[in-house]
């Protein structure tokens, strides 16, 4: 067991490390949404009607159809409006916007804190991350949000299990075990669920700066990498030129440094659409 992990903590690294922890299962009704949106032959009309079973859901998706990103359109009531206006390749990052929103939840107030501040890194990071992508054809916008929104989803499983099985979580341990093995459990997780290789590999690629590919062009890994750095604080102090996905983004430290100023907008527009609730 590592000397620095508190000893209330033993029972949860032995079980990440023997691959032991319990993740969570996708909502049925997310399975559902998703194996229909991988379906070329699927219609709107049975998307809407899963949609439509659980009504939570559905009220969430006509508030971001409304939300002040489509402030110049007709305001929509019904979940085919929503739908029309948002589009099959966004719905598949709300889906998971509001799956993984429904995870955040714990009783202990360190991981209620832990797991809020997740979810809105989550959102600042996608935003992020579609604008990056949005600058470069040959990548997805919207898949890179979705990478964006899942790059700390390890996270979860370790919170969860902790509020479930650990009373006394303190911030020094929790911190501890979430920085060593959200990368692994993120990548254990995203491939339980069916995710692309591509985004799988996301989780664990933003835990080396100097990742090298053999590639030229950027990957969704490398952009999200480059929106976590981004969405800090710290990250006029970044030293850019030792983040590997930045030369394959094309992108200067200078550019970096004036990224907010230039995309703000868009960025905090894209946000506040992820972060209708």
């Amino acid at each position: 067991m590592h000397n620095d992990t508190p000893p209330e903590f033993d029972q949860l690294v032995k079980a990440i490390e023997n691959n032991e922890l319990v993740l969570p299962s996708m909502p049925e009704w997310a399975v559902k949404i998703q194996k229909l949106l991988d379906d070329a032959d699927a219609s709107s009309s049975q998307i809407v009607n899963v949609i439509s079973g659980d009504p939570a859901f559905a009220a969430q998706l006509i508030r971001m159809a409304n939300s002040a990103v489509y402030a110049d359109k007709p305001k929509v009531d019904t979940v085919n409006g929503a739908l029309s206006r948002l589009g099959h390749k966004l719905l598949r990052t709300l889906v998971m916007k509001i799956t993984m929103t429904r995870l955040a939840n714990a009783n202990h107030p360190v991981l209620r804190k832990r797991l809020a501040e997740f979810t809105e890194n989550s959102r600042n990071v996608a935003a992020i991350s579609y604008v990056l992508a949005w600058q470069r054809k040959y990548l997805n916008p919207d898949q890179a949000m979705l990478a964006g929104m899942v790059h700390n989803i390890g996270i979860l499983p370790i919170c969860m299990y902790m509020d479930k099985n650990i009373s006394r979580a303190d911030e020094r341990g929790c911190d501890l075990i979430v920085n060593r093995f959200r990368g692994k459990i993120g990548e254990m997780l995203l491939k339980a669920w069916s995710f692309p290789d591509e985004l799988v590999a996301v989780p664990v690629a933003l835990e080396n700066l100097q990742r090298e590919t053999g590639a030229k062009q950027a990957d969704y890994a490398d952009v999200v990498t480059v929106a976590n750095l981004l969405s800090q604080p710290s990250s006029g102090t970044v030293a850019w030129d030792s983040v590997f996905a930045l030369q394959r983004l094309a992108m200067s430290p200078e550019e970096c440094a004036q990224f907010h100023e230039r995309f703000g907008n868009q960025v905090r527009t894209t946000r506040e659409l992820l972060s209708g609730d």
